[in-house]
């Protein structure tokens, strides 16, 4: 099984990167958000280039998709007395975002089958429009759409997903990864933009991978994004991890499009999961 994996986009995605992906033969790709910057019509014009791939595709929404420049700067600084009334709306912007993805599907708490030459393989969607850390980010509208009012509402959600899974095997996917893969600043999930560094992984999808496993299921990989690979002061972070059996992938190489030696280079990582083990590579294609 091949899976395309789109880092966080930020405006930076086009028609060549639609013909390019296609030709890749994917079995499908995963987006793993931010298509916009700080824009709804920015992240609206990404998402009708998205619906245009051939190959089979699902989008998780991230801090910026979905949410206008107002709501972004609340949750960053935490306003929460101004954060229920930014927030209002949000669920029709989040209607227009999936219906101009379509047919690609936009997910969150959700859960899709991959079915390759008779294996089974079910892609269980996390929480969207995760700003990481350990707050839960724009919760007016996770709490409208989900009922999810607290992190301990979250776990529960996903771990429900977990339960109604019939398959064996399993691969989480997210904006943010995943709280417990370490607290540097260079670390997959690390905090780069305060001095005391630490964890800013969720904890409500560490807990759901942990479920998981509780109950037998075989999490082949982590696929997520947020957490830019250009480290705030300078250096990269780590972007694939290997632990417990399972791969933990951070695809946001921003931005994706970038100039090198003269030539236009476009990144994505290609996912290759197997009986055995699952492989992950960056590919880099040139126009």
């Amino acid at each position: 099984m091949r899976l395309g994996v789109i880092g966080d986009i930020h405006l930076c995605f086009d028609e060549v990167d639609v013909r390019q992906l296609d030709e890749e033969s994917y079995d499908a790709l995963l987006f793993v958000g931010d298509l916009a910057a700080y824009s709804v019509k920015g992240g609206l014009e990404i998402a009708r280039r998205i619906a245009s791939l051939s190959t089979p595709t699902y989008v998780m929404p991230g801090n910026h998709d979905a949410a206008h420049v107002g709501q972004m700067a609340a949750e960053v600084l935490e306003v929460d007395a101004l954060i229920p009334l930014l927030n209002l709306g949000q669920e029709d912007r989040e209607a227009e975002l999936a219906d101009a993805l379509r047919p690609a599907i936009l997910t969150g708490y959700s859960r899709h089958t991959l079915e390759v030459d008779g294996r089974v393989v079910e892609i269980v969607a996390g929480r969207p429009h995760s700003a990481g850390g350990p707050r839960l980010a724009f919760r007016p509208h996770l709490d409208a759409r989900f009922g999810v009012e607290d992190l301990e509402d979250s776990v529960r959600t996903l771990t429900a997903l977990v339960d109604e899974s019939e398959a064996d095997e399993l691969i989480f996917f997210a904006h943010n990864g995943p709280h417990g893969l370490g607290g540097k600043r260079d670390d997959i999930w690390g905090c780069d933009f305060r001095k005391e560094e630490g964890d800013f992984g969720d904890l409500d999808l560490e807990r759901a991978i942990e479920h998981a496993r509780r109950r037998g299921k075989r999490v082949r990989a982590v696929v997520a994004g947020h957490m830019h690979h250009a480290l705030r002061g300078g250096g990269h972070r780590r972007w694939q991890l290997e632990r417990d059996g399972t791969l933990y992938l951070n695809a946001a190489r921003v931005p994706r499009i970038f100039e090198r030696a003269g030539r236009t280079l476009r990144h994505h990582v290609e996912l290759r999961v197997d009986a055995d083990r699952v492989h992950a590579r960056e590919v880099l294609r040139s126009t």
